[in-house]
């Protein structure tokens, strides 16, 4: 293998070797990558609003190119500025029949945020993904669409992508009950219901999160939320919006673990600027502070698109207790940092539960499954079921060498636990790590020595 130095961008193909980093000092953030959920939804909003729109703080990832790719292919005009977007939109029916089958990656919020845009308009197109995403279902978007009157037929698997969809302007509102714990099956029928004459309702089984809401109301969308039941009247036409993107609370997490799991021995404070604090989103925050971290918000603000904003400080590492984690409403608030807690899990003294993950299972892979994988890999004592896992805390990890199984996610765990031993370990299949977080292999190196190995 080849070592890479100075890699701002991974290597599609690339291996990391990581040990930590000792006599290390507070450690400061004063940038996090912009919110992934926040820059997709800010996009597509932008793409199908008249006017000019600025995107300020963009996730530059591989999944928010995609989405843009896409977008183009249907007529919409980009300029970048740096981590700023301009997206010139074409309103609600102005996008224009794609040369080809669109193909959107890996990125799960956009196919389905696209997918109900494309509903509503009067042409046929097809959408594609790769292989992970193919592998995802599809058929809790594209049932409630046909209900709304779109025509869409499966092209591989039925249930996944590739798929056609044939439009239809306007649409028929519908009311919708929840079928899963997930606020893109919410997104998807929210973005449709702006191409509907009508109101369009989804009563959440839980609280999801609530970006898709507060931006809509944000862009002058007739939007209300009485309880469970968000209600959105369509078939009107919004102007463009600049939004500010906060920084990703779910990249501050892998920051956030790799420093509680150094424990006591670990001296100085942490640090996180401008860090996207949406309660939908806290859950990982408020598991850690049970756990005993010491963590506190300060500079709190709301930007106009009604986001909070703050600053993350702790001013010193903990010892760690065990956690319960259950609840739909409580796992959904942190349902992508996940293989995160059962990884911290493994420093607290006893036994960490976390419950009622079952969605966990249709991610990029099964990610109860592949999160046992690598604690097991790493001498982590893990057991789980199809909806729940329990880590046996107490036992130090042992270097290891672990596949992420091209999942995002699981290879930045994976490379947080590494961080934590002396001798080195080395995380296969990485470059899926800008799929969400370029940037994370700088970030993490103030807290472990890192080499980028280029794979075959």
């Amino acid at each position: 293998m080849e070592l890479v130095q100075n890699r701002v961008e991974l290597p599609a193909k690339c291996d990391l070797r990581i040990r930590a980093k000792r006599d290390v000092g507070s450690l400061v953030f004063n940038s996090i990558p912009g919110d992934k959920s926040i820059s997709q939804r800010a996009i597509v909003l932008n793409a199908i609003a008249e006017g000019r729109g600025k995107v300020q703080g963009v996730l530059r990832s591989r999944d928010t190119q995609s989405c843009i790719a896409i977008l183009r292919q249907l007529g919409v005009t980009f300029a970048w500025n740096g981590d700023d977007l301009s997206v010139y939109g074409r309103g609600l029916r102005g996008l224009r029949v794609p040369e080809g089958r669109l193909e959107i990656g890996n990125t799960a919020t956009s196919a389905r945020l696209i997918l109900s845009v494309l509903a509503g308009q009067p042409f046929a197109a097809e959408l594609g993904g790769n292989a992970l995403l193919s592998a995802r279902p599809m058929d809790w978007v594209v049932q409630p669409l046909m209900d709304m009157g779109a025509s869409i037929e499966y092209l591989g698997v039925k249930g996944c992508l590739p798929l056609r969809v044939q439009g239809v302007s306007p649409l028929s509102p519908i009311d919708m009950e929840a079928t899963v714990f997930s606020a893109q099956e919410k997104s998807a029928l929210l973005f449709a219901g702006l191409y509907a004459e009508g109101i369009t309702r989804y009563r959440q089984s839980c609280q999801s999160r609530d970006h898709t809401e507060r931006l809509m109301q944000y862009f002058g969308i007739d939007i209300q939320a009485d309880g469970d039941v968000t209600s959105l009247r369509g078939g009107s036409f919004f102007s463009a919006k600049d939004v500010i993107v906060p920084g990703d609370l779910s990249s501050a997490a892998f920051l956030l673990a790799a420093y509680a799991i150094r424990g006591t021995g670990h001296k100085g404070s942490l640090s996180i600027k401008r860090v996207g604090v949406n309660p939908t989103r806290m859950g990982f925050f408020h598991l850690l502070r049970e756990m005993g971290l010491h963590l506190m918000l300060q500079k709190e603000e709301d930007l106009l698109s009604g986001e909070p904003i703050a600053d993350i400080y702790c001013p010193q590492a903990a010892r760690l207790s065990p956690v319960l984690a259950e609840g739909n409403e409580r796992i959904q608030s942190l349902i992508d940092e996940v293989p995160l807690l059962a990884a911290v899990s493994a420093f607290a003294e006893g036994d960490s539960v976390i419950r009622n993950c079952r969605e966990l299972r249709d991610k990029d892979t099964n990610r109860i499954q592949t999160t046992a994988g690598v604690l097991r890999a790493f001498g982590i004592e893990t057991s789980c079921s199809e909806d729940d896992m329990v880590i046996h805390g107490g036992k130090r990890p042992s270097p290891a060498i672990v596949d992420s199984s091209g999942d995002h996610r699981i290879a930045m765990t994976a490379a947080v636990l590494a961080s934590s031993m002396d001798e080195p370990s080395i995380i296969r299949n990485c470059g899926c790590i800008d799929v969400s977080y370029p940037g994370f292999v700088e970030d993490l190196s103030q807290l472990a020595h890192i080499d980028i190995l280029r794979s075959e």
